[in-house]
């Protein structure tokens, strides 16, 4: 065994005695050795068990590494998952508003009775247009429902408008 290793081992010495034999396959120098340890009947321990303590320690040194590797990608995929969720969360709740708005624009207004106001509003505008239009038509300015519709900035499917038969449809 090289000074280092005997310097290594001394350093890290666990106070620990097993009562049970090991068999246990250390690695020294690039060579491979078989060790058998078996335990003393004496308290201090046999030089194979420092053989274990080590291994054991350095085994133990190397996998909180990768523990934090996979700890901080389990960290991050948690906060993308938080970052998602808050944002559907927030979706629902858009929803959930404009449902409840719905909800009270219902609830106030009666559905029936403004059905027939905008069937009202709906013919007294067309009456209207057609006023305006023969009103122009007698000052010798000849202009079409459709030009008329344009320039005062009216929803055609609101006034059940038909550009092709240039008429309102009932």
């Amino acid at each position: 065994m090289s000074a280092t290793l005997r310097e290594r081992l001394k350093k890290c010495r666990r106070s620990f005695t097993s009562t049970c034999t090991v068999a246990k396959r250390l690695k020294v120098d690039g060579d491979e050795s078989d060790f058998t340890a078996q335990c003393p009947s004496d308290s201090s321990p046999s030089k194979d068990s420092e053989n274990n303590a080590v291994e054991d320690r350095t085994t133990m040194e190397a996998s909180p590494s990768k523990q934090d590797i996979s700890a901080s990608d389990n960290h991050q995929e948690m906060l993308q998952e938080k970052k998602r969720l808050l944002k559907q969360v927030q979706e629902k709740e858009e929803h959930l508003r404009r449902l409840k708005m719905v909800k009270l624009y219902r609830s106030k207004n009666n559905l029936t009775e403004l059905q027939s106001l905008i069937d009202k509003w709906r013919e007294s505008s067309q009456l209207l247009l057609h006023e305006i239009q023969r009103a122009l038509s007698s000052e010798n300015k000849k202009i079409s429902l459709t030009q008329l519709i344009e320039n005062c900035g009216l929803d055609e499917k609101l006034l059940r408008y038909s550009r092709a038969e240039e008429d309102f449809d009932t």
